[in-house]
């Protein structure tokens, strides 16, 4: 399982006070998505303070033998970022060694930024990930321009990696 909190975003040059794009105390707007082996769902929670996002997943067949795939939590929120942002989430997990991703999808839904960490070992007590401008990578899509200025969706997803498991 892994667990989400709020969600944060503001101007590093203009010394902005942090934006909550998301408290979590209304999860109608997340889904669940997840490939065809794979069950993943959300949950409400307890978080750091306030409410946290639950994506609960099972990298494991009925048999328990690792099957590969990746779970998602995924939302509409649009976005328009400044020439110079940084996003951040706060994060815990009881999970094995697996791959966490956190992807900004433009609004074709074609193109995607991320932040990829393989083999990301999820904390047993909350901690904050701070995501700049200069660690958002384009990922794949046919767009020309790479350079993310505006996204319509936002993933937290998890990969099976090394450990797989659930």
């Amino acid at each position: 399982m892994c667990l989400l909190l709020s969600f944060a975003s503001f101007n590093v040059f203009a010394q902005t006070s942090p934006r909550v794009l998301d408290d979590f105390e209304n999860l109608a707007p997340w889904a669940a998505q997840h490939t065809d082996d794979v069950s993943a769902t959300l949950h409400g929670v307890h978080g750091k303070s306030g409410k946290a996002l639950r994506l609960q997943f099972d990298f494991t067949d009925r048999h328990g033998n690792p099957i590969n795939g990746y779970a998602t939590a995924r939302r509409e929120l649009p976005l328009q970022l400044p020439d110079n942002y940084e996003l951040s989430f706060w994060i815990r997990g009881e999970a094995p060694v697996n791959t966490l991703q956190f992807k900004l999808v433009d609004a074709s839904g074609e193109n995607v930024w991320w932040l990829n960490r393989p083999d990301f070992t999820f904390p047993h007590e909350w901690r904050q990930i701070k995501v700049k401008k200069r660690q958002i990578e384009f990922a794949w899509g046919p767009i020309k321009d790479r350079t993310l200025r505006q996204s319509a969706a936002i993933e937290f997803v998890v990969s099976s990696g090394r450990d797989g498991g659930k």
